[in-house]
């Protein structure tokens, strides 16, 4: 038996020496956990949604943001670099189904409280601000499985939780068949969103003091259930505890099978080893889980279909890279034709126009080296015009001290001076700050918004700094009809340099590329979603 767990205990072991250090910023483990491709509203395009996550050996999770030298997420399809957006999680269009397994053994007996309240400030309760989109089942394991009702939300399962009790059971239940059953139950549920627009994720978090491998059996068990799990696209988080009344902590042997389920089903070990390490798991955990990256990206349908995806980190002195081969898009069970795209799980014809001057634009010019020359010239056209005297717009204050002929700005909009209220926030929130930036007049051929869903779909409206949207009056986008928007739910301005959409602090919120934002800065071809209204970002 001990030349067949070799294995099992070099990784493990290398697992525990490199948990130790500190100061290492590299990623050890990158997973593309999830990849959804969709027929997009521009004429021969794909819409492609990615979740990704980097994380260290140890568990702590590496931060990939785009900027910077050294700490660059990179996309790469086939041979090209498609522009892309970055989100997280806990803002985007992402549900997670999450299954909490616990022992009730006798050897927790003294650790159960300690480890529940642990359990639920540092992971429950702020799971629980993302409301519906999280779904959560309590497992108990001992003698037996003490399950809750169901999958609850974040606030119905603190309750469930905190009544579950440790029944000091002696013989344990087999830990691949408690596995076994998480993962069959996070795997089912994940598959019906709530949100048919929504990406799904299913996890399963295992605490546990393992098991021992006495023989081949029990190892290819615990194999075969990660292996399982990974096939059905959940990710098993273990962290291992091994309790002692005398304070001395068992052998790690144990814990090898913890971590082989992990490494099976592409997830993370964690390995507390005192009453106070519970916290610091759990908040890894807690960010593993939140800060999930989401990659949003556009390209021509026959670039991207059954091409490999590949995702690099590259970070301290290794880069970590995922692969995956794309999937055909689907919409729901369907296969959109090239008249249709895909919303939630239904084929909708365009209503756009599809020939013609603009309508090729939007297909040969939809990304990448022509949106940007497309940029470059506005942002060219713009520096002539600075000059320019334009009037300010009815309602807009005029900016105090600004020189002769720069007109006002929209209040909370960029450049809106100290005490100008932002549309729709809370007392007391300030204007935002920035510097002043000239109007540009409307122009043909300039910005527009080109309208996708709604009583006013295939309407483009030109774009002015301090363009307004919502469902009060006045607005220059009237969502009157949008039941999901606010009143004053955005604003597009102009920051000298681009343009940018600014969330007004509306109450569902506004989605760039179906990431949501607070702000952003608007591309070509970008869409955008205030409420339950879909527009796009163009230059023509």
């Amino acid at each position: 038996m001990r030349g067949h767990s070799a294995g099992w205990v070099l990784v493990l072991a290398v697992a525990l020496v490199i948990a130790g250090r500190t100061g290492s910023a590299r990623a050890d483990k990158l997973v593309i956990d999830r990849v959804e491709t969709r027929a997009s509203i521009l004429p021969g395009q794909t819409r492609v949604r990615a979740l990704v996550t980097a994380t260290q050996t140890g568990g702590g999770v590496v931060e990939a943001p785009r900027e910077g030298k050294d700490v660059a997420m990179k996309v790469q399809v086939a041979a090209q670099a498609p522009p892309f957006l970055l989100g997280a999680f806990e803002h985007a269009e992402v549900e997670l189904s999450l299954v909490i397994a616990l022992p009730t053994t006798l050897d927790f007996e003294a650790d159960f409280e300690p480890m529940k309240e642990a359990i639920d400030t540092e992971l429950l309760e702020p799971l629980a601000a993302l409301g519906a989109r999280v779904r959560i089942q309590v497992m108990g394991y001992g003698s037996d499985l003490a399950i809750s009702k169901g999958f609850l939300r974040p606030a119905e399962a603190r309750k469930a939780f905190a009544d579950l009790y440790n029944e000091g059971a002696v013989d344990p239940m087999d830990l691949a068949e408690v596995v076994g059953r998480a993962v069959r139950a996070a795997g089912a549920y994940h598959k019906k969103p709530r949100n048919k627009d929504a990406l799904t994720r299913a996890a399963v978090v295992l605490v546990g003091s393992g098991v021992a491998v006495v023989d081949d059996d029990i190892k290819r068990a615990i194999s075969d259930v990660g292996k399982d799990a990974a096939k059905a696209g959940v990710r098993i988080h273990t962290i291992g505890f091994s309790p002692s009344p005398d304070g001395k902590y068992r052998p790690v042997r144990p814990l090898l099978a913890l971590g082989e389920l992990s490494r099976q089903s592409l997830g993370t070990f964690r390995w507390v080893k005192t009453e106070e390490g519970w916290r610091a798991a759990l908040s890894q955990l807690r960010q593993e889980l939140l800060r999930q990256q989401v990659i949003t990206f556009f390209g021509p349908a026959e670039d991207l279909d059954k091409k490999r995806l590949h995702v690099t980190v590259p970070l301290g002195t290794k880069a970590l890279s995922g692969e995956v081969v794309l999937p055909s898009p689907r919409c729901g069970r369907e296969t959109c034709d090239e008249g249709s795209y895909c919303v939630a799980t239904v084929c909708v014809a365009r209503t756009i126009e599809r020939s013609g001057g603009f309508g090729r634009v939007l297909l040969y010019g939809g990304a990448g080296v022509g949106g940007l020359v497309v940029v470059l010239g506005l942002v060219s056209l713009v520096l002539r015009r600075r000059e320019r005297v334009v009037a300010p717009p009815p309602g807009f204050p005029a900016v105090p001290g600004a020189p002769a002929g720069v007109p006002g700005l929209p209040p909370g909009g960029p450049g809106a001076p100290a005490g100008y209220p932002v549309p729709g926030a809370p007392p007391g929130v300030p204007g935002v700050t920035g510097a002043i930036a000239a109007q540009p007049a409307p122009v043909p051929g300039g910005p527009v918004l080109i309208v996708l869903t709604g009583p006013a779909a295939g309407t483009r409206l030109p774009l002015r700094h301090g363009f307004t949207v919502g469902k009060a009056p006045g607005n220059d986008l009237d969502l009157a009809h949008d039941g999901y928007a606010s009143g004053h739910h955005a604003q597009i301005a102009f920051d000298g340099a681009s343009w940018m959409v600014y969330d007004q602090g509306s109450t569902n919120g506004t989605f760039a590329n179906g990431v949501r934002i607070t702000q952003t800065r608007l591309d070509p071809g970008m869409t955008i979603r205030f409420g339950s209204t879909e527009v796009r970002f163009w230059v023509g």
